[in-house]
């Protein structure tokens, strides 16, 4: 539980949530270096990620995607914006478990569709090879359903709908807090005592 006190914030959810902008914003307010796992994942692969998918496909995207993510586990003070697909690994969920504390950003089906094809546009290409250029209503629906299993391992959640940026990233920056509090208290309290009555008590 210590951990999750000194580790670092890994924001997973679905593309369109908000990780990245209010991930990056909830970093200044901590003082805090913010890790955006996309733009590692293309540093490391030396090509963009729809590339990393045509050329290589998804099962070494993956495999990239782990390791970065295991160069941000292997630090502190970090504000992690992952990946959509992170937690649909088990390897991912663990690591994220043990070194810091997780936060799912939620939003509606028809509001992250409408974010991914407006950012779309504006960059001139489709940001997630899975979804294509205008990100579909029931495709972003079909996929979050088979991800809720993954996303409900998270610590907490954040429902972004309605939300600037702003206000999103001092949501995050509370629930931590909130979240690390009751993990130092649970470390200073120790463990419970799971013995049965002595016949001396």
């Amino acid at each position: 539980m210590a951990n999750k006190a000194r580790g670092n914030i890994y924001l997973i959810g679905f593309s369109g949530t908000g990780k990245s902008n209010s991930g990056r914003q909830a970093a200044g307010m901590l003082g805090w270096e913010f890790f955006e796992m996309d733009d590692e994942i293309e540093a490391a692969a030396g090509k963009s990620i729809p590339q990393i998918f045509e050329e290589d496909g998804e099962e070494r995207f993956r495999e990239i995607e782990t390791g970065v993510l295991r160069r941000a586990a292997a630090r502190s003070g970090l504000v992690v914006s992952t990946g959509g697909g992170v937690p649909t690994r088990e390897e991912n969920r663990k690591l994220m478990a043990e070194t810091g504390v997780v936060i799912r950003l939620t939003a509606s089906p028809e509001t992250i569709s409408d974010r991914l094809a407006a950012s779309a546009r504006r960059r001139g290409r489709a940001l997630r090879p899975l979804l294509g250029s205008d990100a579909p209503v029931e495709r972003v629906r079909a996929l979050l359903a088979e991800r809720e299993e993954a996303y409900a391992t998270a610590d907490s959640q954040i429902d972004t709908d309605g939300l600037r940026h702003f206000d999103v990233a001092s949501l995050i920056v509370d629930t931590w807090s909130h979240l690390s509090q009751m993990a130092e208290h649970a470390d200073q309290a120790g463990p419970a005592n799971t013995e049965g009555p002595r016949d001396d008590d």
